[in-house]
């Protein structure tokens, strides 16, 4: 099971009538970076890296996804970059684990 943090954003995102605050995102796969890949290329970081976010968000306040690049794109920079945050954390504590 992968690893997942979670957090609250300032803002928030919208959806239907809601705005929702909380998100929990996962570490990603291998799987997920190709998948962006198809989304965005990687020679365009800002947005490759949010189509990467997309495949890892679990969840934004009850909404489960799929979460898109246009969705991401209705969200306030410091909301994003709270998600950001939460996913270089993940990396840090995967990196950190020591091999089985």
């Amino acid at each position: 099971m992968s690893a997942t943090k979670i957090g609250v954003l300032k803002h928030g995102l919208k959806i239907g009538d809601a705005v929702h605050k909380s998100f929990e995102i996962r570490e990603a796969t291998t799987a997920d970076l190709f998948a962006a890949e198809e989304v965005a290329s990687s020679d365009k970081p800002i947005t490759f890296n949010a189509a990467l976010l997309c495949q890892q968000i679990v969840s934004i306040g009850e909404f489960t996804g799929p979460f898109t690049l246009g969705m991401l794109g209705k969200m306030k920079k410091v909301d994003l970059y709270a998600m950001q945050a939460a996913r270089q954390a993940l990396d840090s504590e995967g990196e950190a684990e020591q091999p089985v």
